[in-house]
């Protein structure tokens, strides 16, 4: 039952661009999906949030990796 449901909305989606006859992008299914799932609003949230982390610590350290703290292990 809810896979029938999606079906639906996601050929409701579509109708339009096969209608029009124009493509239909990576970013136009994967913003339906965030708009479905209710994700658009938290994913712009944590993306401005990583943002201003990035910038607070863009000169952070004298490595010029940018900010990035992460280490490669050696494996020995």
């Amino acid at each position: 039952m809810v896979y029938n449901h999606l079906r639906d909305k996601v050929k409701e989606f579509l109708k339009p661009f096969a209608e029009s006859g124009t493509a239909v992008g990576a970013d136009d299914i994967k913003a339906y999906f965030e708009k479905l799932r209710g994700d658009e609003q938290h994913i712009k949230e944590a993306a401005g949030r990583a943002y201003a982390s990035n910038s607070k610590n863009a000169g952070a350290d004298d490595d010029n990796d940018g900010g990035n703290n992460r280490r490669e292990q050696s494996g020995y």
